[in-house]
């Protein structure tokens, strides 16, 4: 009970300082909030007699402050306020168990706490969440965000599915979900019958019609992220990634041409969406998703065979993209990235590209000065890549330097050998430095 006392000592400390404002929410404490009636000078109030006796003038006489009893169990200050010293007990979790035992008004905000959020990726410890959420349906209420990974197991039961079919039907408040299964399982069926209104949705499920429907069903959705091995994609892979293409399922990949071409979304749907991700996604699976919605924040991948159509179906949002991140698996990437995304994407704020199958050589880096200029609002860089050579202190800081010629409004740059560089303004105009964080 040391943690229950340390937390509740707390609670009165703030509770007595802030006295005058809390009690003024409580109607059986209103009298504290509020002046007293004059009390009769027969009871010991105001009173003061003329040396006549005719007539009477009150006085203030002193009256004994009634002492404070001991601290109540029962917290003053507003259940909000006590919700926000219970999220910091909230990890670990273990911590509100002494509160859930101390009375009924702080177990009802603890509860709220302690299952409003279910993550999970260990699969025996899956299975058993599961099971206990279905044998108490009194917290359903409460899970607002369900986190299941069990991509490292290599065939769940068709009993695991159901089990979660029934979870998500009966936990109608939630606003984040995201679910992992194995890369070859597409279970979209579990969704059927779900009440729940996302804000948050990411899954490892293959881009389908099944799933495209029930994003038609996700009108408040504004984080989106698909990380399933999609088929238009697999198309593209690299010969290396081909042992990732040849552990999905047969069918997706003998059916790739009409699997994806399945996946439309209805012109209404998604129409909140701001941020897309996508990890192995292809250009039609982006256009899907991107297409007349107000996407300015995005991460998708880039195959050789189709790396521009990507970044055009990108294009096709209906507002300027503020952020970028880019993975290339294309060998040619760094001859053509930094131009492709430069005439397409001029309010950029943050640009992040990462290539898995190629060098930027300082040659290369220095030759993206002219497509750096058509930047406005560049503010944070990001270009890493493998590399064989290594770059001198001066060779780097002459890169930012350039780049900062053609776009004076970059702040922070990381180059492709992993340092950090950062402008450090000057009292003059378009004037400073630029420093590196090892400094």
């Amino acid at each position: 009970m040391d943690q229950f006392q340390n937390f509740h000592a707390k609670i009165q400390t703030l509770s007595n300082l802030n006295e005058r404002i809390v009690n003024s929410h409580f109607p059986d404490e209103i009298g504290r909030c509020i002046s007293r009636p004059q009390r009769p000078a027969s009871q010991g109030g105001w009173s003061r007699h003329n040396s006549s006796g005719v007539g009477s003038e009150e006085l203030p006489t002193t009256t004994p402050v009634p002492e404070r009893g001991p601290p109540t169990i029962r917290p003053r200050l507003p259940m909000e306020v006590v919700e926000i010293i219970l999220c910091n007990l909230s990890k670990p979790k273990r911590q509100l168990l002494p509160v859930l035992l101390a009375n009924k008004a702080l177990h009802s905000v603890a509860i709220a706490q302690l299952y409003r959020e279910m993550v999970e990726s260990r699969p025996a410890q899956c299975v058993l969440l599961v099971q206990h959420l279905l044998k108490h349906p009194s917290v359903h209420r409460h899970v607002r965000k369900l986190d299941i990974n069990i991509s490292n197991i290599d065939c769940p039961t068709g009993n695991f599915y159901r089990l979660m079919q029934r979870l998500l039907q009966r936990t109608t408040m939630l606003t984040h979900l995201s679910l992992d299964f194995p890369k070859s399982h597409s279970p979209v069926w579990i969704l059927d019958g779900c009440a729940f209104s996302l804000r948050q949705f990411s899954t490892s499920m293959h881009s389908s019609h099944e799933l495209a429907r029930f994003l038609d069903g996700q009108p408040h959705i504004t984080h989106l992220t698909l990380r399933g091995f999609q088929s238009d994609a697999l198309k593209s892979l690299p010969y290396i990634y081909m042992d990732i293409a040849n552990s999905i399922s047969p069918g997706l990949l003998v059916t790739r041409d009409s699997s994806y071409e399945q996946f439309v979304l209805g012109p209404e749907s998604l129409k909140k969406l701001g941020v897309f991700n996508a990890i192995h996604a292809g250009p039609t699976v982006v256009r899907a998703v991107v297409e007349g919605r107000p996407v300015h924040t995005a991460s998708i991948p880039l195959f050789s065979t189709n790396a521009v159509l990507s970044l055009v179906a990108l294009e096709s949002s209906s507002v300027p993209m503020k952020r970028l991140s880019v993975i290339s698996f294309d060998p040619n990437a760094p001859n053509f990235i930094f131009e492709e995304v430069a005439k397409r994407f001029t309010e950029l704020e943050a640009l992040h590209i990462v290539v898995l199958l190629a060098e930027f050589t300082n040659e290369l880096l220095l030759a993206a000065c002219p497509f750096l200029s058509s930047f406005k609002k560049l503010k944070y860089i990001t270009c890493v890549a493998t590399s064989t050579e290594e770059s001198t202190y001066a060779e780097e800081k002459e890169i930012a330097e350039k780049w900062h010629e053609k776009c004076s409004t970059l702040k922070t740059i990381i180059l492709p050998r992993g340092r950090v560089w950062f402008h450090k303004p000057s009292l003059a105009p378009s004037v400073g430095s630029w420093e590196c964080l090892e400094d």
